[in-house]
């Protein structure tokens, strides 16, 4: 009898460190940064963010970057400013192993002649577990302008979880003084409005932090002649 105790007991330990392991295995959470010069030999140029993190899919980066340059406009083939914003999540299963990416969203933004302002909101731009299931969610959020005034920024705002994808895409709510407001209108996609409350929650939130910015915290105006105000 005492023989058969002992062994249940070892059995019994054994059982509770593997549901520790799976337990463990299903965490979320935020590794230290990847140095920028690591970040270059996955072919990133211009990083602006990157968040390092481990999920129940393994170790996870995401690379928000930036390009600028110039392309030809295919009606007037005439050379514009181009902006393109890439978003890549890489992912590797051991230390040992190298980053592949998972998945990239790309944005391309074309200007001729007026203004153009197109960036991420790298405040909103993260990576958390929000309903706790071990799997990651990416949050990726970017306004884009191309105009002559004060009008409003086209905003996208896209989750991804695994393989599911739940965006918003909308404008920029401006209030010019002693007019109507302008914009603040949003779409959201089938897909989130079928998601969790919990996701639902945090996308409105994202969205609420972002589309009452004005222009000068979307990107401070360049005073190109301060002497035309002096005057």
């Amino acid at each position: 009898m005492p023989l058969k105790h002992r062994w249940l007991n070892a059995s019994l330990a054994m059982g509770s460190l593997l549901l520790l392991s799976a337990c463990d295995q299903r965490n979320f959470e935020t590794l230290p940064p990847i140095p920028v010069e690591q970040l270059e030999v996955l072919g990133v140029q211009t990083p602006i963010k990157s968040v390092h993190f481990r999920d129940r899919d393994g170790e996870g980066l995401l690379v928000l970057s930036r390009s600028d340059g110039q392309a030809v406009d295919a009606e007037s083939e005439q050379e514009v400013d181009k902006v393109v914003l890439k978003a890549t999540l890489y992912g590797r299963g051991a230390a040992s192993d190298v980053f592949k990416p998972r998945w990239q969203i790309e944005q391309e933004t074309t200007c001729s002649g007026l203004d153009l302002d197109v960036d991420f909101y790298t405040d909103v731009s993260d990576v958390g577990d929000l309903n706790k299931d071990g799997v990651a969610e990416v949050t990726v959020a970017s306004h884009s302008f191309c105009g002559g005034g004060i009008d409003p920024h086209d905003i996208a705002i896209e989750m991804r979880e695994g393989q599911a994808s739940y965006t918003i895409t909308g404008q920029s709510l401006i209030t010019p003084a002693g007019e109507e407001p302008v914009g603040g209108e949003r779409e959201d996609s089938a897909s989130l409005k079928n998601a969790s409350q919990v996701l639902r929650d945090h996308m409105d939130a994202v969205w609420q932090q972002v589309y009452k910015r004005p222009w000068s915290e979307a990107s401070p105006p360049v005073d190109d002649d301060p002497d035309d105000e002096a005057e």
